[in-house]
């Protein structure tokens, strides 16, 4: 799914962005709240050193994961 906004996941490596876009189809970093740290962390292409680059802009803009239970 493309989006015309394709730099709201820019502090992720390409293989990140790509697995979050195609896999997932994730169009707003918002859209990431639907979503576990480990449900990400199965992603072909979203590796370990990924996630905390996406929790800091999470956080930074007040969005939060799914709850793990």
């Amino acid at each position: 799914m493309k989006t015309n906004d394709s730099n709201f996941l820019s502090f992720l490596g390409a293989p990140a962005q790509r697995a979050l876009i195609s896999e997932l189809g994730i169009s707003k970093l918002e859209d990431i709240s639907r979503y576990t740290k480990k449900d990400l962390l199965r992603l072909h292409g979203f590796g370990p050193s990924s996630l905390p680059k996406l929790e800091a802009e999470l956080t930074k803009r007040g969005i939060q994961w799914k709850d793990q239970s």
